[in-house]
């Protein structure tokens, strides 16, 4: 998840687009993004900048990222998410449940489209976050943020369709701004509990990434229909956005 340049978009056909490697280009591109990957977190250790205030701008949107708080345009599995979202069909009267809201790329973007969008993440500071971003770009009448774990913030709520960007890590948190990258259950919670928050003909949008070790959860439900739609290639990981709706 700390890419930021050499990105390739392509639309999903089946689950993997433009076929197999040959098994020796495989494992050397393999190698290659081990490596490309570890510059990274090498940079980031060195020198971190989590302790400021940004300004990310996606398609013209100006996104403001509060210290502590997932930047999902800059590590681009948020910006994804939001622009495949951006290109789908969706209709005018819709509700939209942003799961992990973060710094709120999913809900601005579903806001512009959608008449109602809740917003949620664990974390204090993303939620003051998402709401300043909400009123900044004068769209906090149509996106109410909560506090809270998962669906715990919506009750028995319903909704066309639900977002979420989740960690890609199984593990415990070490503080709460961990909780953006991993968890020991989240995701297997979210696959279970997901029918229950959709409403008829409604589907989720998730995004998951080649370094994870969660995407086995979604795969092996059989109560689901996944269908990849979009892909983008960061060099040290591949990123997929996946339709999922219930049988």
């Amino acid at each position: 998840m700390l890419a930021q340049s050499g990105d390739e978009d392509s639309a999903m056909v089946g689950v993997e687009a433009g076929g197999q490697m040959p098994k020796g280009q495989e494992l050397r591109w393999k190698w290659l993004r081990s490596i490309y990957r570890m510059a990274q977190q090498a940079r980031l250790r060195l020198w971190p900048d989590d302790h400021k205030v940004h300004v990310r701008w996606l398609d013209g949107v100006p996104i403001m990222v509060l210290p502590g708080v997932f930047d999902g345009v800059r590590l681009r599995s948020g910006a994804l998410l939001a622009q495949t979202f951006a290109t789908l069909p969706i209709p005018a009267d819709a509700r939209v449940l942003d799961l992990g809201t973060g710094s709120g790329i999913g809900a601005i973007f579903a806001a512009r489209r959608a008449a109602y969008v809740v917003a949620t993440d664990i974390n204090p500071q993303a939620v003051r976050c998402a709401q300043a971003n909400a009123l900044a770009l004068g769209l906090d009448r149509k996106i109410q943020v909560r506090s809270g774990d998962l669906f715990e913030p919506v009750c028995d709520e319903q909704f066309d369709v639900i977002l979420f960007n989740p960690p890609f890590y199984r593990g415990q948190p070490r503080d709460v701004t961990d909780h953006a990258w991993r968890s020991p259950d989240v995701f297997d919670r979210f696959v279970r509990e997901l029918p229950a928050h959709l409403c008829p003909g409604g589907f989720a949008l998730i995004v998951l990434s080649t370094d994870g070790d969660i995407a086995d959860v979604l795969f092996s439900a059989r109560h689901l229909v996944v269908r990849p739609v979009k892909r983008r290639d960061l060099v040290n990981e591949i990123l997929t956005v996946y339709e999922i709706r219930v049988r």
